[in-house]
């Protein structure tokens, strides 16, 4: 059975007949063709193989565009700018969706123009921004006036849209972007182990690992109420069968209570398991950092392309009952922008903004240099969807402590991403801390070095990781914690971050290192190569900077500013 936030369109449920099926929808049926955000890909360094074969269906999501969106973003302004009579206000699913959802009859058109195409299993999600459907490629391509051809590309067979996907005259306006037409750049967990760091920024020596539970007392938990009244989410994807003995294993290891959990849509979502230690690492990290949660969601998507992803995300979203969003994947945004997934990610998020939830993402490993797939190194770049002004994005520091519990110190991670996006525009919280109309990422750090980092299970046994997957979790659970002692009234995070900085001691000020890159590994003379010929990296300062943002939380001092 489908998620209640669904539904199917079956043959009954199509207002044209099955006759209309046949009509040909090539581009010289069309009056004319209109662009979408969803753009030709062009990958570097791919060997072209052919036409991507027409057999297995594609699985495609079509974003519709949102109405009155201009109204929309200044009630997003509003409604975070003190003295506003918006100040605070919220929206219920309904309540978005009946002012700016897409309306119904542009639902029809978008699904009638699917059938008479001649896909399948075509889905509308509940509040209308998106529609799922599968087709072979000759469909695909018919549809939308392009062509997809397959590739080698990273050491795997691809495929890839060589030109823009356009719609016709009937959806121009209503369909915002096509994504599915390509699976060369996906996001990617941004989970390090330890051992895998560059040594070009030695370890101070009080750096060790930390069991999660160790964390809420570092970052000064004080006498600051759990997380048990919050509900919290994680995005993943695959069989999560071993992530969920993992978790019980953690939590039987460490005298914890097992919390509640749920799945959206199931907890095996395909086959994949490449990402086991990820979903483990957010998992047993997030709890720990709440001291408990009221119940644990995995929106688990059917795999990391940004069709499938844009799916987790909303069902997140349309569910409305998670706080926090814990998001430990990446990709360069350069590429997210070409195919469309920013254009309809941003939208989802900018929902979540207005029903007062909050998505924490993890900034990237690659320091400034983030790449996208086989380009890492070729300059700087911040990952996607960490870079959207909708979510909280978090980098990476490398974290000393004295004896287990006792923090130290923090500087910058080299690997922790940040930096200035090219693609999109900072929110007005941002702009007014940082005079600059360039969205700037991260907004917090927390610890990401993995050899100051967490020892988790991993398949039953322990492990010590790292990277901003970690960071983010972090932040994820600590918001738990502030929702809680707010009684999960508060909006979404990122205004209220900003506002508790000008508190004194909600921060741990990072004032020192640099994120020049990893400098081992695959793509690490690409990087150190660029750090030498152009010092583009981004370094500490007092007050925010583009390394580390605010710095780390000081729970203690935060939770009561907000």
């Amino acid at each position: 059975m489908l998620p209640s936030q669904f539904r199917k369109l079956t043959a009954s449920g199509v207002s044209l007949g099955i006759g209309l099926a046949a009509l040909s929808l090539s581009a010289t049926a069309q009056a004319a063709w209109h662009g979408t955000a969803s753009h030709a890909q062009v990958l570097q360094k791919a060997t072209l193989l052919g036409a991507l074969p027409d057999t297995a269906p594609m699985h495609i999501t079509v974003s519709l565009a949102l109405q009155n969106k201009a109204s929309l973003d200044r009630l997003v302004q509003s409604t975070h700018t003190l003295l506003s009579p918006d100040y605070g206000t919220t929206l219920s699913p309904a309540e978005f969706t009946a002012a700016y959802g897409p309306s119904s009859s542009q639902v029809q058109l978008v699904t009638d123009y699917l059938s008479r195409a001649g896909f399948s299993n075509i889905v509308v999600s509940a509040n209308s921004l998106l529609v799922t459907a599968e087709g072979k490629r000759s469909l695909v391509e018919s549809a939308f006036n392009t062509k997809i051809m397959q590739y080698s590309y990273n050491n795997r067979v691809v495929y890839a849209n060589t030109q823009d996907a356009q719609v016709p005259d009937e959806l121009d306006g209503i369909v915002l972007a096509v994504t599915g037409l390509q699976n060369a750049n996906i996001a990617h967990p941004l989970i390090v182990h330890a051992g895998a760091r560059s040594a070009a920024l030695p370890l101070a020596a009080a750096a060790t690992g930390h069991v999660p539970v160790q964390f809420p007392a570092i970052y000064d938990v004080g006498s600051t109420v759990t997380g048990s009244a919050t509900d919290i989410g994680i995005i993943s994807d695959g069989t999560l069968t071993q992530v969920v003995t993992d978790l019980r294993t953690y939590e039987s290891q460490n005298g914890l209570a097992q919390v509640s959990l749920q799945f959206v849509p199931s907890e095996t979502n395909g086959t994949d398991t490449s990402g086991l230690d990820e979903w483990d690492l957010d998992s047993q990290t997030s709890t720990s950092m709440a001291g408990g949660v009221n119940t644990l969601y995995f929106y688990n998507a059917a795999s990391l392309d940004d069709a499938d992803l844009e799916v987790a995300y909303n069902n997140a979203v349309m569910g409305n009952v998670v706080k926090a969003v814990n998001v430990s994947l990446g990709e360069c945004e350069s590429s997210e922008e070409s195919s469309g997934a920013i254009a309809a990610t941003d939208q989802i998020f900018e929902e979540a903004v207005m029903q007062g939830q909050t998505f924490f993402v993890s900034s990237g490993d690659g320091g400034a240099y983030i790449g996208c797939d086989g380009q890492e190194g070729i300059g700087t770049k911040v990952s996607y969807p960490a870079s959207s002004p909708y979510v909280v994005a978090v980098g990476g520091t490398t974290l000393d402590t004295n004896g287990a519990t006792s923090y130290a110190s923090e500087v910058t991670w080299i690997g922790g991403g940040g930096g200035v996006s090219t693609e999109e525009t900072a929110p007005s919280w941002q702009q007014s801390v940082t005079k600059n109309t360039a969205r700037i990422v991260p907004d917090v750090a927390m610890d990401a070095d993995p050899n100051s980092g967490a020892e988790i299970i991993v398949s039953g046994a322990s492990e010590q990781v790292g990277g901003t997957s970690l960071a983010a979790p972090l932040s994820t659970g600590l918001w738990a914690r502030a929702e809680s002692a707010h009684a999960n009234k508060l909006t979404f995070a990122a205004p209220l971050i900003y506002s508790a900085a000008a508190t004194a001691g909600s921060f741990h000020d990072i004032t020192s290192g640099c994120n020049s890159g990893m400098t081992t590994g695959e793509n690490g003379l690409f990087t150190l190569l660029n750090k030498l010929l152009s010092e583009k990296d981004y370094c500490a300062a007092v007050g925010f900077d583009d390394a580390t943002g605010w710095g780390s939380f000081d729970i203690s001092k935060i939770v009561p500013a907000l």
